[in-house]
């Protein structure tokens, strides 16, 4: 009997994987929804159930082995990682509308063991402004958690909690990611801890307008993500976070965006070695360039990033770049668009000596530029 119901399981899941690979092809797995400018838990009402019925007259699928393969690393992946899944219970004090009083309020998210004396990656919003943290351990075990620093740019933050010996992930490479590449997602959506879902890189470099903010660099997944898996890993088939789960487009469907591992790198240094985030500075405010300025400007360029404006004394001044210039390149890599130079920048570290390469008057021009700080 119950080497019945383990291979009854082991089929369920090939039959998920090849829907799932279906689902992809055709536009998206089913999404979820959570707002950009409120990532927090939302309401959830189990007011439906599905049944799946079984009959006598039922056709054997055969399944490819390379999917049986697949399936064997989702396995794998999902034993190796849960465990160093946690989940994060934050308390704010709000005040109720109601009454004019101070009340406590909890949020739900998920957290990733990167250190095993209790060094956690998670989501800033998961724990902005919070008067308690709470860390449950994936054996039980609860633990008060420490903020050591956050990072709200990148939506990053590491927490800590006293404890020895815990299980670990491992941060990968996220620039070797390849769209289409197969992830796994893990964390406690709505509270249903140690859940894995499964699913495909869409897209890499995405640059996403939050209403708040916009964040640059991150990963689009299809993987199913929900509210409580904020924090949580999104994984790779060889085991490694390749990014930390973050956000989804409202009322849409398999349109979720992680963090990225190699920024998430640059964060954890950053904290661990001053407790604070700085990002490099250019000093310029641009746009993209279109065909529209190059006509309002006589300039013969359709592609790169229109400097609007130059703050006097910054790094890009001090470099020699000036108002209407167009920025076509930084270290021999090309510039298309305002948010190419932004992501570009992104990836240097304040007193990083840079090459920018402009077009001013028709003319191609090198200047060595030392970023900032900010």
């Amino acid at each position: 009997m119950e080497e019945f119901e383990h291979q009854e399981r082991k089929s369920w899941i090939v039959y998920l994987i090849v829907g799932i690979i279906i689902g992809s092809i055709i536009g998206g797995i089913f999404g979820t929804f959570i707002v950009f400018k409120n990532p927090t838990l939302f309401p959830w009402v189990l007011n439906q159930t599905s049944q799946a019925s079984t009959g006598s007259n039922q056709t054997t699928v055969q399944v490819p082995t390379n999917l049986i393969d697949i399936q064997n690393q989702v396995e794998e992946v999902a034993n190796k990682i849960s465990p160093a899944v946690v989940r994060i219970v934050s308390t704010t004090q709000v005040v109720s509308p109601f009454f004019l009083q101070v009340i406590p309020q909890q949020g739900l998210g998920s957290g990733v063991i990167i250190r095993e004396d209790g060094l956690i990656l998670t989501n800033n919003h998961v724990i902005a402004d919070a008067t308690k943290i709470e860390v449950t351990l994936s054996n039980g075990k609860t633990y008060k958690g420490q903020v050591l620093g956050s990072d709200p740019t990148s939506d990053l933050a590491l927490v800590k909690i006293n404890a020895t010996n815990l299980p670990t992930a491992t941060l990968g490479d996220s620039s070797k990611l390849k769209v289409g590449e197969f992830v796994v997602a893990i964390g406690n959506p709505y509270g249903l801890d140690h859940t894995v879902t499964f699913g495909v890189i869409s897209a890499v470099e995405r640059n996403i307008d939050t209403g708040d903010s916009t964040m640059y660099g991150v990963i689009q997944t299809d993987t199913a993500i929900n509210p409580g898996n904020s924090g949580g890993p999104l994984v790779n088939l060889k085991g490694e976070v390749i990014g930390i789960n973050t956000m989804i487009y409202q009322n849409a469907q398999g349109l979720g965006f992680a963090v990225s591992s190699n920024t998430a790198k640059k964060v954890i240094d950053s904290i661990l070695k001053t407790g604070t985030v700085k990002w490099p500075y250019l000093g310029v405010q641009v746009t993209t360039m279109t065909q529209e300025l190059a006509n309002s400007y006589n300039i013969h360029y359709t592609e790169g990033a229109f400097v609007a404006d130059v703050v006097v004394g910054g790094p890009a001044y001090m470099g020699g770049i000036r108002k209407y210039d167009i920025i076509t390149a930084v270290n021999g890599k090309t510039i298309k668009t305002a948010d190419d130079l932004i992501s570009t920048i992104r990836n240097y570290s304040p007193n990083d000596r840079i090459t920018v390469t402009v077009s001013r008057n028709g003319k191609l021009m090198d200047f060595q530029v030392v970023l900032g700080t900010r």
